[in-house]
């Protein structure tokens, strides 16, 4: 693996890259006003490299964190504002890259776009759509299971053999009842096929092609440039079997800090994004799958789950959210400074006193670090 160089564009290299015709033309020479921005990138291409003084951020301050992360074992970084690409690190071409439980993100943004098209509601009882539950399970809500508050029992040795079985939706539906539901957060995995099975009994459309057909393809990613592993039986492991390239994680990013729309679009509720960014009294750090900022204090994915009275990234801004997964893969979204951080790799470090936390990638340090010094080098706040 050959490493590539750390990318960091200031204003007189942009205008000089775009004379000579490398990384930026000369119609995107970088524009006199902090508040620049980039326009959303068409299908299948590059995002659009910007100076970092351009939208706000000191460049060297933009190089230092991306640095950081390469040193600390990241094989992506990037760092968006405003849309536009102003640092970034990759360790290869950019090529889809596993996301581990960052997927559960993803698959929270499907949600939302079936719930915008009226294909359920998140407070819909699973009985609406699973009639063969029994009353125990039919009871539990769409919003119950995007929060992690089913009140399911969950093992990992259990929901490893569902899955290798192939029986997960049976396996789900069956399932002990340890909990009230929407009472006690807990870090299942298995339970969340059943988010992936109402869209395709819902929509009459596979998981995957409803995905592709209204999130990806519109926001311009192509189907070959992501990849969603299956059980046995078909169903897509909801809980984290995505692979995706860095720069399409952050298209996402992108529609979300947008409020769903792209290209005048809505796809995704404002409304479904709020809900899904406002924590849960279970857990004051988790919203719809997606790790929040929101609350002086969280539950962690130890089973059962411990309290951490700190926030989810000490340090980043209080609207912070992100798409998480084991030993350290981020999309990072911060709506207050309109950025989206990526990063993807593998730790060299993690806190001992914190060793579980390692399954979302939050116990490596240098994470936070990484997402500390991004922020840093904004220097219009």
């Amino acid at each position: 693996m050959v490493a590539r160089p750390v990318t960091v564009l200031t204003a007189a290299t942009a205008l000089l890259l775009g004379a000579a015709g490398s990384l930026a033309p000369a119609a995107s020479a970088a524009p006199t006003s902090p508040a620049a921005s980039c326009a959303e990138p068409e299908p299948g291409r590059t995002p659009e490299l910007r100076a970092a003084e351009t939208v706000g951020m000191d460049p060297a301050a933009v190089s230092a964190a991306v640095s950081f992360g390469a040193q600390h074992l990241a094989h992506a970084v990037q760092i968006y504002r405003h849309g536009c690409l102003v640092g970034q690190h990759l360790a290869t071409s950019e090529i889809a890259m596993p996301l581990a439980s960052g997927s559960k993100g993803v698959a929270a943004v499907a949600i939302g776009r079936a719930v915008t098209l009226g294909y359920l509601g998140i407070d819909d009882p699973l009985a609406t759509y699973f009639p063969e539950a029994d009353p125990a399970h039919g009871r539990i809500t769409v919003r119950q299971i995007l929060n992690q508050t089913s009140g399911m029992a969950f093992t990992w040795p259990t929901d490893i053999a569902s899955t290798a079985a192939g029986t997960s939706v049976h396996d789900a539906l069956t399932a002990p009842i340890a909990a009230e539901p929407g009472t006690t957060f807990l870090y299942a995995q298995n339970v969340l096929v059943l988010l992936a099975e109402i869209i395709s009994r819902t929509t009459g459309t596979d998981f995957l092609d409803f995905l592709q057909r209204e999130v990806m393809g519109p926001i311009g990613i192509e189907r070959s440039s992501w990849r969603w592993t299956e059980d046995p039986s078909g169903h897509a492991m909801v809980s984290g079997g995505l692979s995706m390239r860095p720069s399409d994680l952050a298209r996402i990013g992108r529609l979300l800090l947008q409020n769903g729309r792209w290209e005048n679009r809505n796809l995704i509720d404002p409304a479904y994004i709020e809900a899904a960014t406002t924590p849960s009294s279970a857990n004051g750090g988790y919203g719809f799958l997606w790790w929040l900022n929101a609350g002086e204090s969280y539950r962690s994915v130890d089973v059962p789950a411990r309290l951490r009275t700190r926030r989810v990234f000490p340090g980043l801004p209080e609207d912070t959210y992100a798409f998480s997964g084991a030993l350290g893969q981020f999309a990072v979204m911060i709506p207050s400074l309109d950025m989206v951080i990526v990063r993807l790799g593998v730790p060299d470090t993690f806190d001992p006193a914190d060793p579980f936390s390692f399954l979302t990638g939050t116990s490596n340090p240098n994470n936070t670090e990484l997402f500390g010094k991004a922020v840093a080098a904004v220097t219009d706040r």
